[in-house]
């Protein structure tokens, strides 16, 4: 209990550093209109410390009462470099499919199109590696693992539970990003949902895989590396 007390500790001050460059980046775009923008920056800091440390502290009791690890450590050269190529090739779809692709059919996306944000690229690497990685993988998937061994009786879950449990997962994830885009675009059409469900399923489908074999260290280095590679690399390359 201890460790699970002090790593959800841990992850409940990046993630609070992720929420208050989020903050930034709303705050940046104009997007919120509030009186004071340390009122945003306060409430989404607290907002995500406190929510990333009770759902890792689930999370990581959950885990006990699987096959999860936080890291496996005999496969860690491999899971360091699947994280390293999977985090890039997540970071040049979303930005290569926008530009190639959904710019053109998305007039928002051609007046709009992205800039290098350092509150951009720290917002992502800490919000999207650390809190969406706690709600999703640590929590999300190993509660679903969690579920299915109970229905089973104790017994160890097929590698298709595992599966379900990535595509339940990435699909969540996706749906959970439509309100935002219906924000961005007026409504959720046809094209903007199914942007919405591809581009931010593709990587919840690489890091579920990651943590599954790898460790839940690994889905979080790819998420990370997905961000720098998109406001790093991709972003300049196509921009």
């Amino acid at each position: 209990m201890k460790k699970a007390l002090l790593l959800s500790a841990l992850f409940a001050l990046l993630g609070a550093i992720g929420g208050y460059f989020v903050a930034q980046g709303l705050a940046l775009s104009g997007s919120i209109d509030l009186p004071d923008e340390s009122v945003l920056s306060l409430a989404l800091t607290i907002q995500a410390g406190v929510l990333t440390f009770l759902l890792s502290l689930i999370g990581l009791l959950l885990q006990k009462k699987t096959p999860f690890q936080l890291i496996d450590k005999t496969k860690a050269r491999r899971g360091a470099g699947l994280a390293l190529l999977f985090g890039l090739i997540t970071g040049f779809t979303i930005i290569a499919s926008d530009a190639a692709l959904f710019s053109k059919l998305l007039p928002e996306l051609e007046t709009n199109p992205p800039t290098f944000s350092l509150s951009g690229l720290l917002g992502g690497v800490f919000y999207g590696g650390i809190v969406e990685e706690v709600m999703m993988r640590l929590l999300g998937m190993t509660l679903i693992i969690f579920l299915i061994s109970k229905i089973r009786k104790g017994k160890e879950p097929a590698n298709k539970s595992y599966w379900i449990a990535i595509i339940l997962t990435s699909l969540l994830f996706a749906v959970g990003h439509l309100p935002a885009n219906a924000l961005i675009f007026g409504d959720l059409s046809f094209v903007v949902t199914t942007r919405a469900l591809i581009l931010n399923g593709i990587g919840g489908m690489f890091f579920g895989y990651l943590y599954w074999k790898h460790g839940f260290v690994f889905s979080v280095l790819a998420h990370m590396v997905a961000h720098i590679g998109m406001q790093v690399i991709f972003i300049p390359m196509f921009y």
